[in-house]
């Protein structure tokens, strides 16, 4: 009944860390995702408005994707804080077995793998194509939209630069306005006061310009024609809606699963199960990777844990990326990647006496037989 409550104790507190975990490596995301987005609304490419559902996919995605790191450094700080105070060493003299303290670790474990493996397979694909469906959309709105004031502009489609000097105090209209554009081999430099949409016309890539002169002419030649205008109505071009972007993120689950026999579809379908079992396979280097030498410090195995988060994440990647080229069979997949870390596991509870294998454990039998000797 002791070591059980202890087991709940240790789960508990391992939820409570890798809550804590989470939530600062959210803020961390939340702003590396703000400042990327900001960045795309000043250069035009994304309307200003739509920036708070680019942050809110993005900060989701990227908490989805470093979720495992934060379970796995979780279970480190709190190993390292149960080792600091001998209280691993107290439930180890108390009976509580090695497998007690996985249980303890795969309560917190395995929900989290389970959650991982739906927000992967169900819900990350959807959210990639709301991001799809938001930067299809930007593509198709009137580039008006992406000016900043301020700031030089081109245009996604055309040869056409905008300029605007500031936003009128109603923010309605854009003030000193410039505007270049290339038509048959001549160049068109407009320069107006005020610019406005036109709210005549049919969707928003029209706009009327007021108090302005026109120059047109072929750079290089001296000859030029001005026209002044009071009112001028010019178009912005717009570029093709089309099809829509298609990514291999957006596709369903079950879609890549019916074409699993394509290298790329295989490798987006492999990297949505090791997501998942890369929780179970941290966890089980967690423990004798926390086993430390008495009064070592809490945090005296978190570079040490990184380092492993690193190197497992960057053959994850490495194996994904020969995967869709086709370097990789298709049988062995990411399996391989996985399987080197199970075999690292293997080495660390070997050195750490966890298997009653390793040179721990014999050491453990010398000095007990030594003790009994001396006594």
């Amino acid at each position: 009944m002791i070591l059980r409550r202890a087991e709940r104790l240790i789960a508990r507190e391992l939820l409570v860390t890798q809550t804590a975990v989470t939530v600062v490596l959210l803020l961390v995301i939340i702003g590396g995702v703000l400042g990327r987005v900001l960045r795309d609304v000043a250069e035009g490419s994304i309307p200003v408005d739509f920036l708070p559902g680019m942050v809110a996919f993005g900060a989701f995605k990227g908490i989805v994707f470093l979720w495992p790191v934060a379970l796995f450094l979780a279970f480190m700080l709190v190993l390292g804080r149960l080792q600091r105070d001998s209280e691993l060493v107290a439930l180890q003299a108390s009976g509580m077995s090695f497998a007690a303290f996985y249980r303890a670790l795969f309560w917190v474990a395995a929900p989290a793998t389970l959650l991982l493996l739906v927000l992967m397979t169900l819900v990350v694909p959807r959210t990639e194509a709301q991001i799809d469906q938001l930067r299809d959309l930007a593509e198709t709105r009137s580039d008006l939209v992406g000016i900043t004031p301020g700031r030089f502009l081109r245009s996604r489609v055309g040869e056409q630069v905008f300029f605007a000097e500031r936003l009128s105090e109603d923010r309605e209209a854009l003030l000193e306005v410039f505007i270049y554009r290339e038509v048959d081999g001549e160049a068109q430099v407009t320069v107006a006061e005020r610019a406005i949409p036109d709210p005549g016309a049919e969707g928003s890539g029209f706009l009327i310009l007021e108090n302005g002169y026109r120059h047109v002419g072929v750079p290089g030649e001296g000859s030029f024609r001005m026209l002044e205008f009071e009112r001028l109505r010019t178009q912005i071009t717009e570029p093709d809606a089309g099809a829509g972007r298609r990514s291999l993120n957006a596709m369903s689950t079950l879609q890549l699963w019916a074409e699993r026999d394509r290298p790329d579809h295989r490798a987006e379908l492999e990297w949505r199960i090791a997501m998942p079992l890369s929780i179970l396979v941290l966890t089980l280097i967690a423990l004798p990777l926390a086993q430390v030498p008495p009064r070592s410090g809490r945090y005296a195995r978190i570079p040490a844990a990184i380092g492993v988060y690193v190197l497992y994440a960057n053959f994850l990647i490495l194996g994904q990326g020969q995967l869709a080229d086709g370097r990789t069979p298709l049988a062995l997949g990411l399996w391989w990647t996985h399987g080197l870390m199970l075999v690292f596991w293997l080495w660390l509870a070997w050195r750490k006496g966890m298997l009653g294998l390793g040179r721990g454990a014999g050491g453990g039998r010398r000095r007990v037989e030594r003790d009994e000797v001396a006594s």
